[in-house]
């Protein structure tokens, strides 16, 4: 059992999904973060790469170098934040979907699965409860068709 439990704090339960997911959801947010940023520095990039004049040059320099100076920090570290967040958020749905497939396995080779365990904040509580009463289920049918040991046939079918 402690083997068990080791393998369930650990943050990448399904490397391929939860990486995939994390990356998909940082590329997503970073062209929209870069949209914003554009936003952001558009004004005095336009204003430095239309003007001659010194007097109108300076404030808009002067404001591009603050944006770049405060906003680009912050925007790596954001996306640093969501990445990890990602990974965070994917094992929530990254565990349930193994327990799952591991009690499936178990019951396509009629096996009788774990008890099926989720962590409160898991998603797919809904599932556990239906994979519990499945086993369940099955685990009755088996006792009550199980051979019996021997090859005695059950009684009432003797003749």
């Amino acid at each position: 059992m402690g083997a068990a439990e080791n393998r369930r704090r650990t943050r990448i339960v399904d490397r391929q999904f939860q990486l995939g997911l994390a990356v998909r959801l940082l590329l997503a947010l970073a062209i929209l973060f870069a949209a914003g940023l554009l936003l952001a520095f558009a004004p005095s990039y336009y204003i430095l790469a239309t003007t001659n004049d010194l007097k109108s040059l300076e404030p808009a320099a002067a404001e591009f170098l603050v944006l770049h100076k405060r906003l680009l920090p912050a925007a790596l570290l954001s996306l640093a934040g969501i990445f990890l967040y990602a990974i965070f958020f994917s094992h929530r749905i990254a565990g349930p979907l193994y327990r799952i497939n591991a009690i499936l396995r178990a019951l396509i080779e009629d096996r009788d699965p774990q008890v099926v365990k989720f962590r409160d904040d898991d998603y797919f509580q809904p599932t556990a409860a239906l994979l519990r009463e499945l086993s369940e289920k099955m685990r009755a049918s088996r006792r009550t068709t199980a051979p019996r040991p021997g090859g005695n046939p059950p009684p009432g079918d003797a003749k």
